[in-house]
């Protein structure tokens, strides 16, 4: 009996997975500090291996508080963009509208209207040496000081650039709100410390901080993404289930694309580690 247990532990079965329908996917920002952009490209099946064919021929429109206020021209790879900024306190949306083609999905998907918040610049970044501790490596390190707007309700997300080189993996991405620190000052001695960026580095290595206003949609989007993306396979992680974004077919709200557009007030400070 256990010599058949132990066959059949190693039969093969072949299992089909559903390749699932071929969507849309729309990436895209406009800030008041770069040009606006937007990426459009197509879905692949969930074990394919192959880059998301780019969409070179969409018409993309960009509306300000309801308005056409732009068309990004296609630039490359399925990547649209234009020189137009965003401003403070206008909200911004997104038509992307895509010709017939056979096997595809064709029309026109809306992104919902988002609002271009405020975002105080960083107060200073620096670098400071910090000997070896408890729960700490000898070494470099960098820190802003930054102060929140007082007025609850604001969200952020943080990008860091080391040597022109975003920090990219899912445990890089960074957003909090100011549910807890609203109108903080960082620092504030001796109860709350500057912010730490990154280290301990190398002498030479150069960082950016790009400190950004978000609306709470992308806020919770980022956070479920962030989530599941770090899944484990744990007992009590989560089932995986797709993440939504706020782009869909224009008139079927049923009818989503994959991705989000959002706007952003965005700072930006840089620091270079020295001795």
């Amino acid at each position: 009996m256990a010599a058949v247990a132990l066959a059949s532990c190693q039969d093969i079965i072949d299992v089909e997975l559903p390749e699932g329908e071929t969507r849309l996917i729309v990436n895209g920002r406009v800030t008041d500090g770069d040009s606006a952009r937007v990426d459009v490209k197509w879905s692949v099946p969930y074990l394919n291996t192959n880059p998301n064919e780019p969409v070179k021929n969409a018409l993309v429109v960009l509306y300000e508080d309801g308005v056409a206020v732009d068309t990004l021209p296609h630039r490359a790879n399925g990547r649209y963009q234009s020189g137009f900024r965003g401003e403070v306190g206008r909200n911004y949306r997104v038509a992307v509208s895509v010709p017939e083609r056979v096997g595809y999905p064709s029309g026109t998907w809306t992104s919902s209207d988002e609002s271009l918040n405020r975002c105080n610049d960083a107060d200073s970044i620096y670098s400071q040496y910090l000997p070896r501790a408890p729960f700490q490596q000898e070494g470099r390190y960098v820190f802003i000081h930054w102060s929140e707007a007082p007025g609850k309700g604001d969200h952020y997300r943080v990008r860091i650039f080391r040597n022109d080189t975003l920090q990219n993996q899912t445990f890089d991405l960074t957003v909090f709100n100011d549910d807890f620190n609203d109108g903080f000052v960082f620092p504030t001695p001796p109860s709350i410390p500057a912010i730490q960026i990154a280290g301990p580095d190398s002498v030479g290595v150069r960082y950016k901080v790009e400190l950004g206003s978000i609306s709470m949609g992308l806020y919770s989007y980022l956070n479920l993404l962030r989530e599941q993306t770090l899944q484990v396979g744990g007992l009590f992680d989560p089932p995986p289930a797709p993440i939504i974004g706020n782009i869909f077919r224009q008139g079927d709200e049923n009818d989503y694309a994959l991705g989000y557009f959002y706007a952003s007030a965005i700072r930006t400070a840089e620091v270079t580690i020295s001795q």
